[in-house]
């Protein structure tokens, strides 16, 4: 049966050809694909999320969202949440698409990964033919993704309960300054001391600076990991995210 996916825009414009090679790879496979008619324009987040709806109704097989930056959040509020539930739609995003991954994780499991800039897109086809779970980096399913795009839910009523959740953070940007401010924030969000577990992705801008992650991570009560597996390099890995 011929799959049919969708690339979707919640976040930032993007540039059509920049997408080519994405439409191209699975064309060539017989996979169906649409792609939002707003890509690269500048509209309002009801109108980026009436087309997620349309493609939830349809029921398409997977939609990934191939923007990032930083308004996907307009789009919370308009996403059609009974009509997901419905749906059979697997959701894939990363970066600013954190606050939908966890959202519509609370409903069905979201997968953190971003197809645009990817060298996995083989393993990618397979999971969406066959359920192979190559593409991903853990089998079990985590809360969070990107930490700055994910303390935008603080303090809405969208933000998960954190106690005995496994909990994943990463970022592209951010100086060590940055990064401790963020992780400070997340001391204090209720929950946090109980946690079950807590793993940093790659942080982009750390570099040698990610001997700090370790030190932290020394001091905690609880489990920390590190990988550089999952974040925004191109040979990342995917994540299950369940809100």
């Amino acid at each position: 049966m011929t799959k049919t996916i969708a690339l979707s825009r919640l976040s930032n414009p993007v540039k059509r050809k920049d997408l080519e090679g994405v439409i191209q790879f699975f064309q060539d496979r017989q996979v169906r694909v649409l792609v939002s008619p707003v890509l690269e324009q500048d509209v309002d987040g009801k109108t980026r999320a009436s087309i997620l709806n349309d493609w939830f109704s349809q029921d398409v097989d997977a939609v990934f969202d191939v923007s990032g930056g930083d308004l996907s959040i307009e789009t919370l509020e308009y996403i059609d949440l009974d009509q997901y539930q419905k749906s059979h739609t697997l959701f894939f995003g990363y970066s600013d698409l954190t606050p939908i991954l966890n959202v519509l994780g609370k409903i069905r499991k979201t997968i953190l990964f971003q197809i645009r800039h990817q060298t996995r897109m083989e393993q990618c086809l397979e999971f969406l033919e066959h359920g192979s779970q190559d593409l991903f980096w853990d089998s079990k399913a985590y809360v969070g993704g990107n930490i700055r795009c994910f303390l935008k839910l603080a303090g809405t009523p969208y933000f998960p309960v954190l106690a005995g959740k496994d909990i994943f953070l990463e970022s592209y940007s951010g100086d060590l300054y940055r990064i401790r401010s963020y992780i400070q924030q997340f001391e204090w969000m209720p929950g946090f001391s109980q946690i079950r577990s807590l793993t940093f992705g790659e942080f982009t801008m750390l570099k040698e600076d990610r001997r700090w992650l370790k030190e932290w991570a020394r001091r905690q009560n609880f489990p920390v990991k590190l990988t550089e597996e999952v974040g925004h390099g191109r040979f990342s890995k995917a994540l299950w995210i369940k809100g």
